[in-house]
Order: structure tokens, then sequence, then C-alpha cells
């Protein structure tokens, strides 16, 4: 049984190829963070989807659960997200979420505020509430907690999936989880009672390296700017074309550079041997979602803008 103290893997949805309308269904907007757990119960604990504390790191989340429900107890499921320009920026957030020093988190909290988006209730002042449908959890969720920046609980919307989808879409959201309104919380498994729907995204980043093959670029080593270096995000060889391929080593070999520019040095097999560049030329790739490392899962090169 759930209850305040007791880890456990939390459930999750499956893909969807594409939105729908089903009354059966409850949609939720899909949140571009981390997935986090809160346990309440005197004291507030937060951990991540894979068990691991993440109560430090999240100071004013934690003071504000604190409040909200002093004198209850509870477990909430969430997502934690980092807002820039009205929207989630998942790499600011993993920079709040890897800190572990005290100074460095205080230092973090006032530049990059986090919101704790709440879709679900499992406990509640001595009762777990796993058996009951999703429906009876999300109007005892939205009767117990208020929402108090930077704690808010999301809406939920019967039966609308297209037109959420759409307006996701339209606001460069990460997607749509459809939840059955009749489903049980089953606890650390992938079900079809839930299901996700993602939209593909489109991110302009920087070519920090370049894996070749002859005089062709084989893949793309790409970063975001982060002090002065850049945040490794991953690597992409979709959508590279014989020409791309062939003006991009042209151009890329001129911006040639000792240094791996780089905060930390890419995943690189041994017999991978990368060709480090300055970061000068950028690329928009299109992707599906990141990975739990913060790398861009399936990306497409869809633009170099100034070589094609």
């Amino acid at each position: 049984m759930i209850k305040p103290g007791t880890l456990f893997i939390p459930m999750e949805p499956v893909p969807h190829p594409e939105a729908f309308d089903d009354e059966s269904f409850g949609f939720q907007v899909k949140w571009d963070g981390t997935r986090i757990l809160a346990h309440v119960d005197g004291t507030v604990e937060l951990f991540n989807r894979k068990m691991k504390r993440r109560t430090i790191q999240y100071p004013e989340v934690v003071e504000t659960l604190s409040r909200t429900l002093s004198g209850k107890s509870a477990v909430l499921d969430g997502e934690m997200i980092a807002l820039a320009g009205g929207r989630p920026d998942f790499h600011s957030l993993m920079r709040r979420d890897r800190a572990s020093e005290e100074a460095t988190v205080k230092y973090l909290s006032a530049r990059i505020p986090v919101t704790y988006v709440v879709f679900d209730i499992l406990y509640l002042d001595g009762k777990s509430l796993t058996d009951l449908p999703f429906s009876g959890r999300d109007r005892i969720l939205k009767e117990s907690l208020p929402s108090r920046d930077p704690v808010v609980v999301t809406d939920t919307f019967p039966g609308m999936g297209t037109s959420l989808f759409e307006a996701v879409k339209e606001k460069g959201l990460e997607g749509v989880v459809a939840k059955k309104l009749e489903s049980p919380y089953e606890i650390g498994k992938k079900s079809r009672k839930w299901l996700k729907i993602k939209n593909r995204r489109t991110i302009t980043s920087l070519i920090g390296g370049f894996l070749s093959e002859g005089k062709k670029v084989k893949s793309l080593l790409l970063g975001l700017p982060a002090g002065g270096l850049l945040l490794y995000i991953g690597r992409v060889s979709s959508g590279l074309s014989e020409e791309k391929s062939r003006l991009l080593y042209e151009a890329l070999s001129r911006l040639a550079a000792e240094k791996c520019p780089f905060l930390q040095l890419p995943p690189l097999s041994k017999k991978e041997k990368p060709v480090w560049v300055l970061p000068e030329i950028s690329v928009e790739v299109e992707f599906l979602e990141y990975t739990e490392e913060g790398f861009l899962r399936h990306p497409v090169l869809k633009d170099i803008p100034g070589i094609l």
C-alpha cells in the first residue's frame, strides 16, 4: 500500500500516435520536466521516478507544500518544471535538479524558479487512493490542494483531446496525456489506460563537433550556450543528405578547434574520433522529447541557416 515514506516507481503512460476525443478519458497537458513524487507527513520529502531524493533541490516547493498541507498526510504525483518565456525549459531545470550543495541550490533558486505541477494524489490522511478511479482521485486532488505558487494543480479536460493537443502544439509544449477516467493507479506499470501523445518540437542549437566519413559529415554533436561553453544535448544524423554532409564538412573544417567546447565530454565510443569546432554554426533540429539525461530523442536535422 502506498503511504508517505514508502518509495515506489510511478505509473507511466504509453505512446499513442495521434490526438483523439473520447468521453471516457480525461486529458492533461504533458509538461516538459522531471517526474517528482511528494511525500507529506509532518515533513515533506521529494523523490524522482528512480526513487532518488530531490528534497534539497527544490526548497520553495517543500516550503509551500508544508504550509498548504499543514496537519495533513499525502502522497502527490506531478512534474517539476522551470519556465522561461512562458514555456518549460528542460535544461534550466536540470541545473536545479543536479545541484547538491546548499549554496548552489540557494543561488539557482533565485535565478531559475520552478513550478511543481501536480496531476494525481495517491494517499490522503491515512487512506490509500490508488484503487479509486482517476476521476475520483482528480476530484479529491482539486478539493485538497489549492494552487499556490510554486505548486499548481493541473487542469483536466474530459473528452477534449484534439482541441487540447492543438493548443499544446500552438504553444510549443511537449504533448498531452489521456487518462481513462475509470483507471486505478497501477504502481510501477506502463499501462494503456494512460496514453501520451507527443508534439514534435524544433530547437535551435550550436554545432560543437562532428564525426566524419571521408569528406562528409556523418553526425553532428550539438549543444546550447552555458557559461561560455556548450551544454551537450545530443547528436543528429537523420536529415543529413549528401549535399548537407558535404557542405557542412567544408564549413566546419574551417572552424576546427583543439579543445572540446562542451562542459562535459559527449558520450563517445572508443572508435569515434570527433572533430571539435568553434560553435559558430547553428542548426534547427526537430525532436520528440528529452531523455532523462537531457539529450534529444529522435532528432532530425531540418535547417542550417546561412549554409543551406
